[in-house]
């Protein structure tokens, strides 16, 4: 007789919990190529151009044209001189920048030493001992009375970086906006050369807006981007194939229909303590991209500040990481020299009294953009923001106004990568509403013109275009 053993046999846990894995892992790849094959479009290098007149200047805003910046007193192989940075790049630099911790007294020699070659300064004024500290007293009073006394225009970036968790007035938008239009407010009556400059870190995008304190309380809006090979000092963050004009794309979109754009901050790695490796085309390779497309892909930026710092020597043990020094590698000082030359990239500031002067702009919008077949689809943003014209949605149907005419049009809901990677890993996809540009403009008078990848919209005869 055969005896069979009818129990069951137990599977460990860890067994099922692998199977588990597995099977999430197959139905996410199922959803993740269905969510490709029909929502995900094609990020290509779209510009959508727009001339509107009627623009009234910033503070201290260029008609046209960005300023060339630089920071240098971290740099002791140039001896921290700004003459000296201007001699190896071959341009005088109409702005340089110097971090002043909150609580420190005003500048002034510094301030000094900036005007004699020229240029205007640019402070980063940082509350590291955290928001409380900023109060209507004595001391901000008088840092406020020393600056009104330079006689030039000053850029003032105050508690720069706030989106993040790193900084000391991080995690909290309401105290911050208070803070900030305290500050705002003060220089305003005290020192009317002050320009402020609202900056962040292009990461993360979730916090920009909610740290904003409106269009009332900033004169320009300011983002601080680096090239990097790697992120989080780690090998398996690699990010060399990040395009550093996708990483403005976020902010350039929200905020310069209203606002000049600085780039208060950039540097490109020639060097990575993560992985000991040289590179210097790399760090060619980015500065040379952004720097030669600035003027024309994004107009809107009037400045911009190439952060001339060796990480690697630095006090701070947590930034030993990237070389980002333009001034001490030749191949990378030549592509940084190389790309400054043109007429576009100016070495003297405006003065501040031209804010309000009415002029004619051109306004790009950059990387919310696709085309199928013969036709070309936006963000609902650009006709939102940057033409000013009114939506309706029900549902996917969308009416569209501009004064007394509308157009009824069908939106689709798409997403569009980034050109970065969120938590490390995973490709940073933006939601869209599309909408046809064609379809949607010219029955409204404007006129939409395709050439290979550059979209000139223009308006009828007689408009103005009006600020959203």
């Amino acid at each position: 007789m055969i005896v069979t053993d009818t129990k069951r046999r137990k599977r460990p846990v860890w067994l099922w919990i692998l199977c588990g894995i597995v099977m999430l892992m197959q139905l996410a790849m199922f959803g993740y190529v269905g969510y490709n094959q029909y929502r995900v479009v094609d990020k290509k290098d779209w510009t959508i151009r727009t001339s509107l007149s009627d623009y009234p200047l910033a503070k201290a805003e260029p008609v046209e044209g960005i300023y060339l910046g630089g920071y240098v007193l971290q740099n002791p192989a140039i001896e921290f001189s700004m003459k000296t940075f201007n001699e190896r790049t071959g341009r005088p630099h109409a702005s340089f920048f110097k971090y002043v911790g909150y609580g420190q007294p005003f500048p002034a020699k510094w301030v000094e030493q900036v005007k004699s070659i020229g240029a205007v300064p640019h402070i980063a004024f940082e509350p590291n001992g955290g928001l409380d500290e900023v109060l209507d007293d004595v001391y901000l009073q008088g840092f406020a009375d020393e600056a009104g006394k330079a006689g030039v225009p000053i850029f003032m970036r105050f508690a720069s970086e706030m989106n993040g968790t790193w900084t000391a007035y991080s995690g909290d938008p309401q105290k911050y906006m208070e803070k900030w239009k305290l500050v705002q407010g003060i220089f305003k009556e005290r020192a009317p050369n002050i320009v402020m400059v609202w900056a962040v870190l292009l990461v993360p995008e979730e916090t920009i807006e909610s740290f904003y304190p409106g269009d009332d309380y900033v004169d320009w809006v300011g983002v601080n981007i680096y090239s990097v090979k790697y992120h989080n000092d780690s090998r398996l963050h690699s990010s060399d194939f990040e395009d550093p004009l996708d990483l403005l794309n976020f902010v350039y979109n929200r905020f310069s229909r209203t606002k000049p754009i600085m780039v208060s901050e950039y540097g490109a790695t020639h060097y990575s303590v993560t992985d000991e490796k040289t590179d210097l085309a790399f760090a060619a390779d980015k500065i040379s991209r952004f720097y030669r497309e600035l003027p024309d892909k994004y107009p809107r930026v009037k400045a911009v500040f190439y952060f001339d710092v060796n990480n690697t020597a630095e006090y701070n043990a947590d930034r030993r990481i990237n070389d980002y020094s333009v001034t001490t590698e030749k191949d990378v000082l030549s592509a940084y020299s190389g790309t400054i030359t043109g007429p576009k990239y100016l070495s003297k500031v405006e003065p501040h009294s031209i804010q309000g002067t009415k002029t004619e702009q051109l306004f790009t919008y950059r990387g919310l953009i696709y085309s199928k077949g013969d036709e070309v689809y936006a963000d609902q943003t650009y006709f939102t923001r940057t033409l000013g014209l009114r939506l309706e949605q029900d549902g996917a149907a969308v009416k569209v106004s501009k004064g007394e005419q509308s157009v009824q049009v069908r939106s689709g809901k798409k997403r569009i990568w980034a050109g970065y990677h969120y938590m490390n890993y995973l490709p940073r996809y933006r939601s869209m509403v599309m909408l046809p540009l064609k379809r949607t403009l010219e029955p409204l008078g404007y006129k939409v013109g395709v050439t290979g990848l550059d979209v000139t919209v223009k308006e009828a005869a007689g408009d103005s275009g009006s600020a959203p």
